[in-house]
């Protein structure tokens, strides 16, 4: 029997893994054996060494990212943690939300709803390159009220995108071609900020609040949210041409896309369903102060109206949402209530506060630090989840006593929370390099990006501290 030669990436991957699993035992080992640090107890320093060890497994993706979640809930209750807490976040609201908001992004691309949406915006433009990004801006912005998932907007909005470029003739890794790919990325990441289930980081920071006991409403979030995010979107549109400016002006008519709408024909009963559900549940979402009734119920009921009109079958239930990442985020929650119920995070703060309150005299500057802050943690943390209550928890009590709410506090996390100067740190910049086998862009022209978001996201903070104070958030 002749035996097939391990392809050497596969080889190469397989290494990382067991590199990765060692480092992970060694830390979480390493961190277990050192003397329980002043104001921990043992099963809070337990749970502090099982955080460490998870990251790691996620940094190096050592398993999937669901398996090391449910790992991580199993060694929390081997180091003492109850049952009903360490799994927590799956019985809480949040969980349930994003579950069924994940199944209204399945509607919206399997009915082909989001595909129609983006092709008739992008009919509305005119053909330039300023005019096909404010397109996609705006395709991002509409397809987030539906579809809380960047992973399914990035897989909706790139090969629109990559056709486009194709159509055009552009050579691959050419500067309007990277303007072009590198730019649709960030409008189907930032536009869905501006709304609390217009991304998946809704939902943590919903547990987040939970964890403190604060209030949090879809209107309350929006308020703080959406002129940075509107900012920050329109601010990278004008910087990213500037910066990557192509080499020849563009011209081009709209036929492109009218010719794929009309591909499309009339539309489909299963398409008019979900767009009456989306519009709706945005309603009962935006109006919860006054029916005081919990958000996922609504995607309750509109799951119910899937299965009926045959847009959710039972195929569709195992695979039409992602379960890896329903048992991550599970994993995510729980984290939450537990590092505020074993006072995990007062223990940091008496690391962080101290730092934190000598930049209180100036709320610009404490929220721009905030926002670097996540910058730096992004090279540790891939998934950005876990950097969202490490860096809020501690500091939200000093941040409120100083006159800073809770989600202003938040809000240069979020801003900051998509860095890519290296594909890692960004799955939606990694999906679309692998979307189009590297042709979108050379790497440098994604640093050159980089660059500019993380630059143009601080100014963005330190403009919005006004405009929160001109509206009177704080």
């Amino acid at each position: 029997m002749v035996t097939k030669p391990v392809a050497p990436a596969v080889s190469s991957r397989r290494q990382l893994k067991w590199i990765g699993l060692t480092i992970a035992v060694v830390v979480g080992l390493g961190i277990t054996l050192l003397p329980t640090p002043q104001g921990l107890s043992r099963p809070a320093h337990l749970v502090l060494a099982i955080v460490a060890f998870s990251i790691l497994l996620w940094v190096f993706q050592v398993m999937n990212n669901g398996i090391a979640s449910v790992l991580m809930m199993g060694l929390m209750v081997l180091a003492g943690v109850r049952p009903s807490l360490a799994l927590s976040g799956f019985s809480s609201a949040q969980f349930w939300i994003l579950l069924v908001v994940l199944y209204y992004g399945f509607a919206m691309q399997r009915t082909g709803l989001a595909q129609r949406l983006s092709y008739y915006i992008l009919s509305l433009f005119p053909g330039t390159y300023s005019g096909i990004l404010w397109a996609f801006f705006l395709i991002g912005l509409i397809l987030a009220l539906g579809i809380p998932s960047m992973t399914v907007r990035t897989a909706i909005m790139v090969p629109i995108a990559w056709a486009l470029v194709q159509s055009l003739g552009f050579g691959p890794r050419s500067r309007g071609t990277a303007l072009i790919m590198l730019t649709v990325v960030e409008m189907a990441i930032l536009p869905g900020l501006a709304f609390l289930y217009g991304s998946l980081n809704g939902p943590v920071v919903e547990a987040v609040f939970q964890a403190k006991h604060l209030p949090l409403s879809w209107t309350g979030y929006s308020t703080v949210m959406a002129f940075p995010t509107f900012l920050l979107s329109i601010l990278i549109i004008f910087a990213n041409q500037l910066v990557l400016k192509p080499e020849t002006p563009l011209g081009v008519s709209a036929s492109f896309a009218k010719e794929q709408l009309k591909a499309f024909g009339p539309i489909k009963r299963t398409e008019w369903v979900t767009a009456i559900v989306v519009i709706l549940s945005i309603a009962f979402w935006t109006t919860g102060r006054m029916h005081h009734l919990p958000s996922f119920l609504v995607g309750i009921f509109a799951l119910a109206v899937f299965g009926l009109a045959g847009i959710v079958d039972d195929a569709a239930i195992a695979g039409g949402v992602s379960w890896t990442l329903l048992l991550f985020l599970g994993g995510i929650f729980s984290l939450a209530t537990v590092i505020q119920e074993f006072r995990v995070a007062d223990w940091l703060a008496g690391y962080m506060v101290p730092i934190a309150n000598h930049l209180m005299f100036s709320a610009v500057l404490f929220l721009v630090v905030m926002a670097l802050g996540m910058f730096v943690l992004r090279f540790l943390d891939p998934s950005v989840f876990v950097i969202i209550p490490v860096l809020f928890l501690p500091i939200c009590d000093l941040a409120a006593a100083n006159g800073i709410p809770p989600m202003v506090l938040m809000a240069p996390l979020l801003l900051a929370c998509s860095p890519f100067w290296f594909s890692y740190q960004n799955f939606w910049i990694a999906m679309g390099e692998g979307m189009t086998l590297g042709q979108a862009c050379s790497t440098g022209q994604r640093v050159r990006l980089a660059n500019v978001y993380a630059l143009i996201c601080l100014i963005t903070v330190a403009i919005s501290v006004t405009f929160w104070k001109l509206i009177r958030v704080f």
